[in-house]
């Protein structure tokens, strides 16, 4: 999936763009492309007061392409007259500081990029971002999409790894702004800077204690897990989800695999709801590198022909996840399931192989595990615990069909045959699908696609109509926005929906 060039693909596939959001409706504590002349007359009093130190925070949500900074709320110092707030009022740039990995030459480029972003909404609100029909803070909600890297706070490093870049955030009155303190008074304003910063706050990653830590044999992991708020006390009675990320989400930030893939979403009502009104666990391990890794130092399993498909990490993370649910006892033994994208994918099969009794179910998705180092007896191994595959055909990085990829576009060209049909190759999701059906297995689903499109109807290829289409690689998108479905039994079933169901 990564071997030299492709190396820099699987890395580049996680790393994140941004921006884009509807615009809105104008109001007075909501205001949208209302006309500056239209405005109250700004200064009453006559008086101009100078707010030499505005500061703010930042808001940060996960999308199906990775991260976005949707908001920032202003700490303005006095109370604002709302009635003088449009979407006008301000000019917005942010400055992104970093170093990223130029994927045509290999080689690391500094960067200090400084751009304007879009206001799409702006109102009065409180110190956590909430609507409020007065007061001293201010939310400017910022426009996100999948082609806008304005808005990211990652950038891919020397490892091709997803990291965390130096925002900040240039803030000032525009010309035309008329705004003024709720007594009347006319506002001029020192522009924000760095040192304005006050933080940020990630939505729903926020939920997730981020503090875990697991030592065993030297070797160190990270973690971030999420407790259901209506967990059941009793013991045993409790599902457990185990996520397992991509290349682009090792090191030692659990909150960079959690908003990498809007991993998030694990948590969010639409999946918790299938595992009923307690939910389920989950618990989102992260490799300091990354799962292929064969002896700890960042060499790839599938580069070295006598790995055998090894995991540097496989001890360590049976390791952490069993002292998880010993830590846990509320967690039922008998329901917990393992899954995860591309490398993540890769150690999803990893770890059935390596501890086949242990886990109910799997939901593999791009799966990366060469099967070159699939023997029948790996297969014969896990052929009877529940597995639901997900790929895309035209995956660039981990390749399941014959084709040709543009590297200037990072697109991937099916191959058709005689009757124009895409020819598939027998490695990767195919051949573990293949022979696992091969082998007798009884349970296993293969959710394959075309591509990887947005199915909300959010975001479109530009100057059309078409749906965004992703990066054929993309299709844990499905995944977690529980799209992928089968025929079961004569009944419509999504992924979240068969795995709640399954128990040793």
């Amino acid at each position: 999936m990564r071997k030299k060039a492709a190396t820099v693909l699987l890395s580049m596939l996680l790393a994140v763009t941004l921006a884009l959001n509807p615009g809105t409706k104008a109001g007075a504590a909501d205001a949208g492309a209302a006309d500056p002349g239209k405005q109250q007359e700004a200064g009453k009093t006559g008086e101009t007061v100078n707010l030499t130190s505005v500061t703010y925070t930042t808001v940060t949500e996960a999308f199906d392409w990775g991260p976005a900074i949707t908001k920032v709320i202003l700490d303005m110092g006095t109370p604002i007259d709302n009635v003088t707030l449009t979407i006008h009022t301000f000019q917005v740039s942010s400055e992104r500081i970093y170093s990223s990995l130029d994927y045509m030459t290999g080689k690391m480029v500094d960067k200090d990029e400084i751009k304007e972003r879009k206001v799409t909404r702006v109102y009065t609100c409180d110190q956590a971002g909430k609507r409020d029909s007065e007061g001293k803070y201010i939310t400017l909600e910022l426009q996100v999409g999948p082609d806008l890297s304005e808005g990211s706070p990652f950038a891919t490093d020397a490892t091709g790894a997803n990291a965390y870049v130096d925002t900040s955030y240039i803030i000032k009155l525009s010309d035309t702004a008329n705004l003024t303190t709720a007594d009347g008074r006319a506002i001029s304003m020192t522009p924000t800077d760095k040192a304005g910063n006050k933080g940020n706050v990630t939505l729903l990653a926020d939920k997730f204690d981020q503090t875990g830590s697991y030592t065993k044999d030297g070797i160190t992991l990270k973690y971030a897990s999420y407790t259901p708020a209506k967990a059941s006390k009793k013991q045993g009675s409790n599902p457990l989800i185990i996520w397992l990320h991509g290349a682009g989400e090792g090191g030692t930030d659990p909150s960079i695999a959690l908003i990498g893939n809007k991993v998030v979403s694990l948590a969010d009502k639409q999946i918790q709801s299938c595992f009923g009104t307690t939910g389920a666990y989950v618990l989102v391990p992260q490799a300091p590198t990354m799962w292929m890794d064969y002896d700890g130092k960042g060499t790839y399993n599938n580069t070295v022909p006598e790995s055998g498909g090894r995991s540097y990490y496989t001890k360590t993370l049976k390791g952490l996840i069993d002292q998880f649910v010993k830590e846990h006892p509320e967690i039922d033994k008998n329901r917990i399931y393992i899954g995860g994208c591309s490398n993540g994918g890769y150690m999803t099969l990893n770890m059935l192989f390596s501890y086949p009794d242990y886990f109910a179910a799997a939901f593999p998705i791009c799966e990366a595990y060469d099967d070159s180092f699939v023997t029948d007896e790996k297969i014969n191994s896990i052929k009877d615990i529940p597995i639901w595959l997900t790929a895309a055909k035209n995956d660039p990085v981990v390749v399941i069909y014959e084709g040709s990829i543009d590297y200037s576009t990072f697109t991937y060209s099916l191959k058709l045959d005689a009757k124009g049909n895409p020819v598939p190759l027998n490695n990767f999701s195919n051949a573990a699908y293949n022979r696992l059906v091969a082998a007798g297995a009884k349970d296993v689903h293969y959710s394959l696609f075309d591509n990887v499109i947005d199915t909300p109807g959010k975001y479109f290829k530009a100057g059309t109509k078409e749906p965004y289409e992703y990066m054929g690689h993309f299709s844990w998108i499905y995944a977690l926005n529980n799209e992928c479905k089968d025929e079961i039994n004569g009944k419509t079933v999504t992924l979240f929906e068969w795995l709640a169901g399954q128990s040793k």
